[in-house]
């Protein structure tokens, strides 16, 4: 069977998938998304939802560099989100704070610190006093100090994907909710249909935002994609009065309190296949891992626990960029944990290579031949 054409087929309906399907229909293009299950089911429903400028990640790039414009890009388009789709998606620019406990941890923290602040970024150190007032809800008679970073924040991340989506559909994208990627067809080296479960989608261009399925996909033209998934556990409470400000970072698991009151728990990185099963133990190394450092969660229930498959890629950076053979392709996939954070600048970098406009930042660093030449060394 035939189905409607595109100018592009966005495969994935994750945060990813939604922000680039935002990104080009506000470019102009005619947009069909196709997606197994529905908007933010896998890993974007799955994770805690910070959206951290500067953060324990910052300690593996010491100066700002294309993470740190990923996510400065996306905090940008967090801000004006809701408003623009009409769906509040509960983002709250709280301020983040690095505790340190240890010496170690002080040594790594620092350079991070001084990189960022000689470029400008907003972030100040803290000595252990300080850094217990502002770490509120954080306990620990070992704090060090920290570095606290104003435009540290949060959002619901499942409301943010959908709010994505909806953006999507109101400038006319189509969205094939409940159905399957078969293959993609080419033809004298570039990409000319999705195929479906529903049938066939003529198409320009195709986007792979499959998540933790996207070397699946790319195996569909012969493309070896280092993707694999995995698993995140989280944990849900109930309803607290509010207990936690700024997000803290620099401990795992990781804990933020939405706006309703419910505070959030997470999240492993386990690779164990396709495996979406919530473990005893994992639940139990929360609350060991977790308990010290918020006591007052000790008498408090937990309500829903469930698990997601992050895109980990082997240096947990994203894949963006077009290939080559097939031409046609985009791929933007491997955010590992950190899809929430860069998803809008994920969409904007499609839309901009696929319309041929020059990126907004280099993508060489992103590009998937870096695997090949780690490998050769």
């Amino acid at each position: 069977m035939r189905l409607d054409s595109a100018d592009v087929v966005v495969i994935g309906g994750g945060a990813i998938g939604a922000a680039a399907a935002y990104a080009l229909s506000r470019a102009g293009l005619s947009v069909t998304l196709v997606e197994r299950g529905g908007i933010g089911r896998e890993a974007s429903g799955a994770n805690v939802g910070l959206v951290t400028l500067f953060s324990a990640y910052s300690l593996d790039e010491p100066e700002p560099g294309i993470l740190f414009a990923l996510t400065r890009a996306s905090i940008d388009a967090y801000t004006s989100l809701g408003d623009e789709v009409g769906l509040d998606i509960e983002y709250e620019q709280s301020g983040g704070v690095v505790v340190v406990e240890t010496e170690a941890q002080e040594e790594r923290l620092r350079p991070a610190y001084e990189g960022y602040r000689r470029h400008g970024v907003a972030v100040e150190w803290l000595g252990p006093d300080d850094a217990r007032r502002v770490a509120r809800g954080f306990v620990s008679d070992r704090i060090r100090g920290g570095a606290v970073c104003p435009l540290n924040g949060q959002v619901n991340p499942m409301l943010a994907t959908r709010a994505l989506a909806r953006g999507a559909t109101r400038l006319g994208a189509r969205l094939r909710l409940g159905t399957a990627v078969e293959g993609i067809t080419c033809s004298r080296g570039r990409v000319e249909a999705v195929r479906t479960s529903a049938g066939e989608i003529p198409c320009r261009w195709a986007v792979n935002a499959a998540g933790a399925w996207a070397a699946e996909v790319g195996a569909m033209v012969g493309l070896r994609i280092p993707v694999a998934p995995a698993r995140g556990q989280i944990l849900l409470t109930e309803r607290l009065p509010r207990r936690l400000g700024p997000v803290i970072a620099g401990i795992e698991p990781s804990a933020r309190q939405t706006r309703s009151g419910n505070v959030i728990i997470g999240s492993t990185l386990e690779h164990v296949g396709f495996d979406k099963r919530v473990t005893p133990r994992t639940v139990a190394e929360f609350a060991r891992e977790v308990l010290p450092h918020f006591p007052w969660l000790r008498e408090v229930r937990v309500i829903r626990a469930w698990a997601g498959l992050r895109p980990a890629t082997p240096d947990s950076k994203p894949i963006i960029q077009l290939t080559e053979e097939p031409e046609g392709l985009c791929l933007a996939v491997g955010h590992s944990r950190r899809g929430i954070c860069y998803a809008p600048a994920t969409g904007q970098l499609v839309a901009e290579l696929i319309t041929g406009k020059p990126p907004f930042l280099p993508l060489d660093g992103l590009r998937l031949a870096r695997f090949a030449l780690t490998s050769a060394a």
